[in-house]
């Protein structure tokens, strides 16, 4: 049985195994540290896991904003991982039904996703679970990730 959970400072292990197993790079720890503990501190950011058996075995972060071009707050998530073998069980839905709560609770009046041209079942995901495309993100880089 999965349950879900808001992240605590504990699951930041696990949370950055996830994250560099899904980015296939090692990241800095003490800039991965960081981060997390600000934004686990951040009333904007909300951070979940998803457990069974003791273990986290995926993780969701939503980031809420008030947006001009909404005239409103607006939910956007940042990251979303499964573990790999536990794909395809209702996890993901899990934690994106549990952020969308949040948002709702909070006001947004809406709630976004980005995912990679090249993650097509996360496209097949976001659309099953009722998101629209509506347009496309461009991005560029200014710094270099520090990595390990």
């Amino acid at each position: 049985m999965v349950s879900i959970r808001p992240a605590v400072e504990s699951d930041e292990a696990s949370v950055y195994d996830l994250i560099t197993s899904l980015m296939k790079v090692s990241l800095d720890r003490e800039s991965f540290h960081d981060v997390f503990i600000q934004n686990l501190r951040d009333d904007t950011v909300l951070y979940y896991v998803a457990e069974s058996d003791g273990y986290v075995v995926g993780f969701a972060s939503l980031h809420i904003l008030p947006q001009l071009h909404h005239a409103g707050l607006v939910g956007e998530i940042l990251e979303l991982i499964v573990q790999e073998s536990l794909r395809g069980r209702g996890i993901g839905a899990q934690l994106v039904l549990q952020l969308e709560q949040e948002a709702k609770k909070r006001g947004c009046v809406s709630v976004e996703v980005t995912a990679k041209k090249s993650r097509v079942e996360a496209q097949r995901f976001y659309e099953h679970m009722g998101f629209t495309r509506t347009h496309g993100t461009f991005t560029k880089i200014l710094n270099a990730l520090k990595h390990t």
